[in-house]
Parts: structure tokens; sequence; C-alpha cells
């Protein structure tokens, strides 16, 4: 793919984005995205052939996204705690400001598929997740900068924590005092452990 094609593949993702947050997952057609992209249904269709395969083109960079922040984060050197805790204030933020993300959509889309594939994306996501998390803790240990643990144990609950506060934050209000308090808790287990 060209520089062009993949610039435009980006601007269809980054509009598609906005609808979906708007109108969750579900409601979603491909109409709604050629409106909001202002181009043509042949345009849409040249890169995309379903509302699904957008959806998956915005969670794989969205992924992207945060594989760069970790990655580049360690080769720049930075402190383990403050990559760790500058993470965790960013997920603070969209918790919330839940209702300008696009996580409800995440949730149907993930639902609403038909078969059990789905259960196998969510794993993988999981378990990607998780292994960013480890990875910096282990970064964090081998510097010293956090107490020795079991980093993979300690990335799946911070990645539980998360989705659960997500889920709290999707149906019903979560102060960010509860929020403060749940990532001081898990930032002190991980300096002090």
């Amino acid at each position: 793919m060209g520089s062009k094609a993949v610039e435009k593949r980006n601007y269809i993702l980054a509009k598609a984005t906005h609808v979906f947050i708007r109108e969750g997952y579900t409601s979603v057609t491909m109409k709604d995205i050629v409106e909001e992209c202002g181009i043509s249904r042949g345009g849409l269709y040249k890169y995309f052939s379903s509302t699904k395969e957008i959806f998956e083109g915005i969670l794989s960079s969205q992924k992207s996204v945060d594989h760069s922040y970790f990655f580049e984060s360690m080769k720049n050197e930075k402190n383990a705690v403050t990559i760790l805790t500058e993470f965790l204030q960013q997920q603070k933020e969209e918790l919330l400001n839940i209702g300008s993300t696009i996580r409800l959509a995440i949730y149907e889309f993930f639902l609403s598929q038909k078969d059990n594939s789905f259960e196998g994306i969510l794993e993988q996501y999981f378990n990607v997740a998780v292994a960013m998390i480890s990875k910096t803790l282990s970064y964090g240990i081998e510097r010293k900068e956090i107490m020795p643990l079991d980093t993979d144990g300690m990335a799946r609950q911070i990645v539980i924590l998360l989705e659960g506060l997500t889920i709290m934050a999707l149906s019903m209000s979560v102060s960010p005092t509860l929020i403060d308090e749940q990532i001081d808790m898990m930032v002190k287990r991980i300096v002090s452990a």
C-alpha cells in the first residue's frame, strides 16, 4: 500500500472512531462512515469491506499506540514507575470521560460476535496487555526501580483492575477518588513489593 493509500486508510479509521464513539458498535453502518468521512461508498469499500473490518482496524491501531508508548518509554530509559504511573493516569482520564472513548463500542463488538471466535480475540487482547505491563515491570526490576515481584501476576492484577473499573464506569458513575485510591494501591504494591 502506498503512502497516500495508508494516509486515506488512517483517515477513514480516525473518522470511523468518532462514529463508533457516538453510536456504539452494533448500530453503525457503512453509510454512517461514508457520511462521516465525506467520501463515496466505493471509496470506502476500496479500503474496507465491512464495519467489522473497520473496527478491527481501529483496535489494531490502538494496540500499536499502546505498544509504542511502552516500547519507546523503555527505549528512552524512562523510569519504570513513571511509565506505569503515566499509563495508569491516562487510563484514569479515559475512565472519567468514558462517554468520549471507544470502550463501550469495544464491549459491544466482542459481545456481538455470533461465533466463539471473540473469546480467542479477547484472550489475545488480555494477554498482550499483560505482556506489555509485565515487560515494563521486569524492566523496572532490572533497573532496581521496582522491588522484585511476580511480574505476570501483578500485570494480570493491573489489567483486571482496569477492566473492572471500565465496567463500573460504563454502568455507573465512578469518582476520581475511587480511581485514585485503586491506582495508588496498585502503584504502592509495585514500588514496595
